[in-house]
C-alpha cells in the first residue's frame, strides 16, 4: 500500500520495457511506450490517419498486479490507455479501455480515485478532477489513513488510533474505505469526495450498494464482500477482521508465505480439519491458501489474478452472480435513505446502460423531488432523465436548480448552455460552455458546441482554439475533426 502511487521517476518502478508495444483489441490503433514514459498511439486503418505522443506524469498501483499510469494537462489528471501487468511482464491496455476502438485520452481522474492509492490529496475547489501543483503530499497510502492524523501525537504524544482496537463498524470500515466497492458507492449528501476519519464508519459517509442474490464473482476490490461470505467469517462474526490475517505493515516474502498465512489458519483450525489428513501433507507445500484461497481472474479487470478471500471449502463448481436487474440492496451495516438508493440506480443504469434501473431510478428519483429530499446530485440525475424523455418543461428549471446549488455539477451547466443555444442566447451559451469547461475541460461535444457559438459572433480564433483542444482529448472525434477543417 506504502507503493501504491507516486510521481514518475521517483521510485524504484517495475516496469519493462521490452514488450513496450501493442494494439487495441480492435486492431484499430498501435501503441508504444518508450522508455522516459511517453506513449505514442498510431492508426492503423488506410483512412486519415490519426496519431498523437502524450507524457506520463504519475503511477498508481504497486506493480504486484499492474500499475497505470495519470496524464497531467494543466493541473488536470487523465488515466492513461496504457497499463504495465506485472504477472504477465506486459503493457496492454488499460482496465476498461479495452471496448474503445480511439485512443481514449480523457476518463479523468477524481479525488476518489486517488483516496485509495495517494495520501494528503489536493484537489483544486469547484473542479471535477484538478490538483494543485502537487496533486498528493505523499505517494502510497500512509499512516494517517489508519491511525488519524499525527498533529497531537509529535506535539504533546497524544495517542493514535490503533484500529485493532475500534468497535466493530469503525474497525471495518478502514480496511472497506478501499477494499468494498459493492455494485456502486454513493456518497451521502454533501459528503462526495470526503475522506474517511479513522474511528469513524464508512456507512456514515456513503452507502455501498450490492445486487440482492449470492455472487461468487471476484473484483479488484471485491475483498470484504468475499470474506463475507465464508464460513471463517460467518462463524467468528467481529472476532476475525482483515488484520487477524493482514499486517498491514509488512507482506511475507514469498518463500515464507504459505507458513505464514497457514499459521493464521491453525490458530482456530486444528491440523487435522483439512479432509481428515495431516494438513503437513497436502500437496501444495503445507499452502492452506492454495486450496481454499485460490488466485483467480477478477471479473472487472483482464490479465490480472487477486486472491479470493471467500475462503472455500472446495471451488465452486460453476460462477453465480445475480441478475443484471437484481434489486439493490444495502451492504450489511449500510443503510440507504431513498435518495440514496434513487442515485444509485441512476449511477448504474447510466454506467452499464441498464434501463430497467433507470425506469427504477427515474420514478424513485421524482418521489424524492416530491418528498423534498433531492440534493442537487439527484436533481442533476433527474434533470438529465427528463431531458431524455424530450420534458425540457422539467428538466430546465431543474438544472437551473442544481446549477444555483452546486457548481460543482458541470452536466447541468452544460445542459443549459444548450437551451441557451436552443433560444439563439448565444453569448450566454458561450459564458455557461466556458463555466462547464472550467470544472471539466475534456467534454470533447461541449468543446464543439462551444466552437460553433464562437464562431456564430465571429469569435473565429477563439473557436479554433477551442476546437484543437477537442482534438487534443479525443484525436478520433468526427464532430471536433469535422469542425476543426470547416475552421481552418
Amino acid at each position: 500500500m506504502a507503493q501504491s502511487s507516486g510521481k514518475v521517476g521517483s521510485a524504484d518502478l517495475k516496469e519493462t520495457f521490452e514488450r513496450a508495444q501493442f494494439r487495441d483489441d480492435h486492431g484499430a490503433f498501435s501503441y508504444r511506450v518508450t522508455p522516459d514514459y511517453r506513449f505514442e498511439f498510431t492508426e492503423q486503418s488506410a483512412r486519415e490517419p490519426i496519431s498523437g505522443v502524450r507524457g506520463l506524469r504519475y503511477f498508481v498501483g504497486s506493480g504486484a498486479a499492474a500499475q497505470t499510469f495519470l496524464m497531467d494537462d494543466g493541473g488536470f489528471l487523465f488515466e492513461s490507455p496504457v497499463t504495465y501487468y506485472g504477472q504477465s511482464e506486459s503493457w496492454k491496455a488499460s482496465p476498461g479501455f479495452e471496448s474503445y476502438e480511439y485512443p481514449y485520452l480523457n476518463r479523468p481522474i477524481v479525488p476518489g480515485c486517488l483516496q485509495c492509492h495517494a495520501s494528503g490529496i489536493q484537489a483544486r475547489p469547484l473542479t471535477f478532477n484538478a490538483y494543485a501543483a502537487q496533486p498528493f503530499l505523499q505517494g502510497g497510502v500512509a499512516c494517517e489513513r489508519c491511525h488519524a492524523a499525527g498533529g497531537d501525537h509529535i506535539a504533546n504524544g497524544a495517542k493514535m488510533i490503533n484500529p485493532a482496537k475500534l468497535g466493530g463498524a469503525a474497525r471495518e470500515s478502514i480496511c472497506e474505505q478501499c477494499h468494498l466497492s459493492g455494485v456502486v458507492r454513493v456518497p451521502k449528501p454533501g459528503r462526495d469526495g470526503v475522506a474517511l476519519t479513522p474511528g469513524s464508519r464508512l456507512a456514515d459517509e456513503m452507502t455501498v450498494f450490492v445486487r440482492a442474490g449470492v455472487t461468487t464473482d471476484l473484483t479488484v476490490t471485491s475483498h470484504v464482500e468475499n470474506f463475507a461470505q465464508s464460513a471463517c467469517k460467518r462463524a467468528s462474526g467481529d472476532k476475525m477482521w482483515c488484520g487477524t490475517c493482514h499486517d498491514p505493515h509488512t507482506v511475507p516474502e514469498p518463500a515464507v508465505k504459505a507458513a505464514y498465512f497457514r499459521s493464521k489458519c491453525l490458530t482456530c483450525h486444528a491440523v487435522s480439519d483439512c479432509g481428515g489428513t495431516q494438513v503437513s501433507r497436502n500437496a501444495n507445500g503445507d499452502s492452506c491458501i492454495a486450496c481454499h484461497m485460490p488466485r483467480n481472474p477478477a471479473s472487472d479487470v483482464e490479465h490480472v489474478v487477486f486472491t479470493d478471500h471467500a475462503i472455500r471449502r472446495r471451488p465452486p463448481e460453476r460462477r453465480v452472480s445475480p441478475a443484471a436487474d437484481a434489486e439493490l440492496v444495502p451492504y450489511a451495516g449500510y443503510t440507504g435513505t431513498k435518495r440514496d438508493l434513487a442515485v444509485g440506480y441512476a449511477i448504474v443504469a447510466l454506467r452499464d446502460s441498464n434501463r430497467v434501473y433507470r425506469a427504477r431510478a427515474f420514478e424513485l428519483l421524482k418521489q424524492v423531488r416530491a418528498e423534498g429530499g433531492a440534493d442537487a446530485m439527484a436533481l442533476a440525475y433527474l434533470a438529465e432523465f427528463y431531458r431524455d424523455a424530450r420534458d425540457d418543461a422539467h428538466a430546465l428549471p431543474l438544472y437551473e436548480e442544481v446549477w444555483r446549488e452546486d457548481r460543482s455539477q458541470y452536466a447541468a451547466a452544460a445542459a443549459l448552455g444548450a437551451y441557451a443555444m436552443q433560444r439563439g442566447n448565444l453569448n450566454e451559451a458561450i459564458r455557461l460552455w466556458q463555466e462547464t469547461l472550467a470544472v471539466n475541460p475534456a467534454l470533447t461535444l461541449v468543446r464543439v458546441n462551444l466552437a460553433t457559438a464562437l464562431e456564430r459572433v465571429g469569435r473565429r480564433e477563439e473557436a479554433r482554439a477551442v476546437v484543437e483542444k477537442a482534438l487534443e482529448f479525443n484525436p478520433a472525434s468526427k464532430e471536433a475533426r469535422e469542425k476543426s477543417t470547416a475552421l481552418r
